[in-house]
C-alpha cells in the first residue's frame, strides 16, 4: 500500500517537476548577463500569410506578461517585429534553439526561467506548435522589444547573448521534427531579420553549433535541418 501511494504522488508531481526545465537543459545553471523588463508585444493570432490587423489586450499565465499591442496589416507592416528606433540594435547573428519540451509558448518559458532567477524568457522569440499557441504562432518577448540582451547562449565573451538573436520553436526534435507551420513562420522571421541587419546565412546558428558555445548541447535537435532553414531564405 506504502508503495502505491509513493508512486501516485511522484507521478501527480511530474507535470510541476517538468516545467522547471523548459529550454535548452544544459542553461539551466547559466546566470545571464542582463538588466530591465519593459512590456512585451504579443502576436495574438496564427500565423498566416496575411497577419490580419487587430488590437489585442493579452494577460499571460506569468504574471510578469501583461500587454497590449496593435498590429498592422499589408506588405510594408513588419507584424510587431520592429524594435523602436531609439534603441534597436545592430544585430549580428541569430540563433535557433527548441524547447526540449512538446508543448508550451511564451508564457510557460517566461516561468521556467523566472524559477531560475532570471528576469524572464532569455529568447527573444517563441514560435508556437499548436499546444499552449497557435500552430506557428511568433511571439516576441520583452527582451526583444526592449532589445534587451538575450539569456540563450552560453559563450565566454556573452558575445551571442549581446550579438546574436535569440529565436525558440516549442519542441523537442531530437524526438519530432518542427511543424511546417512552424518552419513556414521561422523561415519568413529569419528572412526578415537577416534582410533587416545584413545577417549572412554563415551567421545563422543552431544552438549547438555557434561558436565559442562552451556547454554541451543538442539544441535545436537531433531533427531540425539547418540546412533546410538556409535554403528556404
Amino acid at each position: 500500500m506504502f508503495n502505491k501511494i509513493v508512486a501516485f504522488v511522484v507521478l501527480a508531481c511530474l507535470p510541476a517537476i517538468s516545467v522547471l526545465f523548459v529550454g535548452c537543459a544544459d542553461e539551466e545553471s547559466y546566470t545571464p548577463q542582463i538588466s530591465g523588463v519593459v512590456s512585451g508585444l504579443h502576436h495574438s493570432s496564427g500565423y498566416s500569410s496575411s497577419y490580419s490587423a487587430n488590437k489585442s489586450r493579452t494577460t499571460y499565465s506569468s504574471n510578469s506578461y501583461k500587454s497590449q499591442s496593435s498590429y498592422r496589416s499589408g506588405s510594408s507592416s513588419a507584424y510587431g517585429w520592429v524594435p523602436s528606433r531609439a534603441s534597436e540594435r545592430r544585430w549580428k547573428a541569430i540563433v535557433i534553439h527548441n524547447s526540449a519540451t512538446g508543448s508550451g509558448n511564451m508564457a510557460t518559458i517566461d516561468a521556467a526561467h523566472r524559477n531560475n532567477g532570471w528576469d524572464g524568457v532569455g529568447y527573444d522569440f517563441v514560435i508556437g506548435n499548436g499546444t499552449g499557441s497557435s500552430n506557428g504562432q511568433i511571439e516576441p518577448t520583452f527582451r526583444w522589444t526592449g532589445q534587451k540582451t538575450g539569456a540563450h547562449c552560453k559563450t565566454p565573451s556573452n558575445w551571442a547573448n549581446e550579438s546574436a538573436i535569440g529565436i525558440c520553436l516549442i519542441g523537442n526534435f531530437n524526438n519530432t521534427r518542427p511543424t511546417a507551420a512552424q518552419m513556414a513562420a521561422l523561415t519568413k522571421l529569419v528572412r526578415f531579420l537577416s534582410n533587416r541587419y545584413g545577417i549572412p546565412a554563415s551567421k545563422i546558428y543552431g544552438h549547438k553549433d555557434v561558436p565559442g558555445h562552451i556547454t554541451a548541447t543538442d539544441c535545436p535537435g537531433r531533427n531540425f535541418s539547418m540546412s533546410s532553414l538556409k535554403a528556404g531564405l
